[in-house]
């Protein structure tokens, strides 16, 4: 009895930790007054996006300047659509094609903050245009939507950047602070002769930035599970990209005498131990991030993040059976290549698989090949860095402690309904990667509300963005614009 009383009490006040801990989880920001309206031309600004959605900017590996005519083209559309921006902002283009624009600010004090996109989509697979619902070049306004490719990726923010600060140069807004305007025309693939080339300029001239703002997070439903309403996610960090290539050679020969495994059954045999151990999982940001939407989880979640010191090994065996949180708490692989053989009845003499790999902040490149190495544990398989992708580790974490951060924060509160809103690790790259060394806050957010239909479009097939949605972007981007246009940080 002595032993019992004592264990009791103990137990009774672990319990009760563990429900004081989970109300606090609960808590939710306060409500905000949402800003005055704004006054836009939603259509005018959809004509906008329809227009330069049918110059087809696809960026191509190793082209020649006869194949970059599309961007000469949007420089021209920029300069004929929006005049005073034209006129207003000095501009300098970089490596040909991609544009730097300045927008000078009263106070020359205050940090210069800057905004990006670029110009370029993906190409459409030829395979599918009999599933598009008309040319994906088109640009076609219909049905509340504008269509086509680089509607969400991310010409929409392109126009609503261009929108924004014509809109407020007709009312003879002039910023304190200095505003940059980035558009890139490489980004989909990698960047190297756009944004990183900017932002080599920028450090030429000795230009830091208190702030910058690229596409990333939205206002997304269904990305969380359990969490039915819209939680606007902002990027403070991207995982890293490396692209691996595992090599196994063979005797070639007659396959009526094989050996026991050829060259493609040890790359299949290596390809199966990776699926089968993926790299260890880690809680850092996740917890973060479901902290911020906590009031919106089932109380039996909120129970169990406040307390993941007690619970973590629950949570990452919850979170590892859906991809799209699979992917936050670890670094992911993916064999997406693989090549082999010449004939069916030929004994291959090399095989190849191609795996590319996301890595989560924390993680190097190293550690992802030492882990290959361990996991594969086969002489047989030599494992190399894809010479033509390469990869690079995950970016910085930015700070969400900072004016930049929760003024941002509060604007998204403020335009899109009291939306709660969360930091988190973006899963894909961004241009935005390259402004590191002149920068340490940078955020990845798209101001636009979809729904895991449309964000299937995004390199997929019938891309879109509604023109209701389309306007709310300007909105954002104007206050947004006015606000860490004037805030002394």
């Amino acid at each position: 009895m002595n032993i019992l009383i004592p264990l009791l009490a103990i137990i009774f006040f672990l319990i009760a930790f563990l429900f004081i801990r989970t109300l606090s989880f609960r808590e939710r920001s306060s409500r905000i007054q949402p800003i005055p309206p704004i006054d836009i031309q939603k259509d005018q600004i959809a004509q906008h996006l329809s227009e330069v959605v049918q110059i087809p900017s696809i960026s191509k590996v190793g082209a020649l300047d006869t194949d970059q005519q599309p961007f000469i083209a949007i420089k021209k559309w920029i300069e004929k659509t929006y005049p005073l921006f034209s006129a207003k902002l000095e501009r300098v283009v970089i490596n040909k094609y991609s544009l730097l624009f300045k927008w000078v600010g009263t106070e020359n004090i205050l940090v210069p903050v800057l905004f990006n996109a670029h110009m370029d989509v993906v190409p459409v697979d030829a395979e599918t245009l009999e599933e598009w619902g008309g040319d994906p070049f088109s640009g076609k306004i219909s049905a509340g939507y504008v269509w086509g490719r680089g509607t969400l990726d991310m010409k929409n923010q392109l126009v609503a950047i261009l929108d924004t600060v014509e809109g407020l140069l007709k009312k003879n807004y002039t910023p304190k602070r200095t505003i940059y305007v980035a558009f890139g025309h490489d980004e989909e693939i990698m960047g190297a002769r756009g944004s990183k080339e900017i932002v080599e300029f920028l450090k030429s001239k000795g230009i830091k930035l208190a702030a910058v703002l690229d596409e990333g997070g939205m206002l997304s439903q269904g990305m969380i599970e359990g969490v039915d309403e819209p939680v606007g996610l902002v990027g403070i960090t991207e995982k890293g990209y490396l692209t691996l290539k595992l090599t196994a050679q063979g005797e070639p020969g007659h396959s009526s005498t094989p050996p026991r495994q050829t060259a493609i059954g040890v790359i299949a045999r290596a390809v199966a131990l990776l699926d089968d151990h993926p790299m260890p999982p880690r809680l850092d940001f996740v917890i973060p991030m479901m902290r911020n939407i906590g009031h919106l989880l089932p109380f039996g979640l909120q129970f169990v993040l406040a307390n993941s010191w007690l619970f973590k090994p629950i949570l990452l065996n919850q979170f590892s059976k859906t991809t799209q949180m699979n992917a936050m708490i670890r670094t992911t692989h993916a064999a997406t290549i693989i090549e082999g053989g010449i004939k069916d009845n030929i004994l291959p003499a090399a095989a190849t698989a191609t795996v590319n790999c996301r890595l989560l902040p924390g993680d190097s490149i190293q550690d992802v090949f030492n882990h290959f190495t361990k996991v594969i544990g086969d002489p047989r398989v030599h494992i190399s860095i894809d010479e033509k992708s390469g990869g690079w580790g995950a970016s910085i974490v930015s700070p969400i402690d900072t004016p930049a951060y929760l003024s941002l924060d509060l604007v998204i509160r403020q335009v899109f309904d009291n939306v709660t809103v969360a930091p988190f690790a973006f899963l894909a790259a961004t241009d935005s990667r390259y402004y590191a060394p002149v920068c340490k806050s940078i955020y990845k957010f798209s101001p636009i509300q979809i729904t895991p239909k449309d964000r299937s479009g995004i390199h997929g097939i019938n891309e879109r963005i509604s023109v209701d949605g389309l306007g709310k972007m300007v909105v954002f981007f104007t206050r947004l614009m006015k606000v860490w246009g004037e805030a002394e940080f």
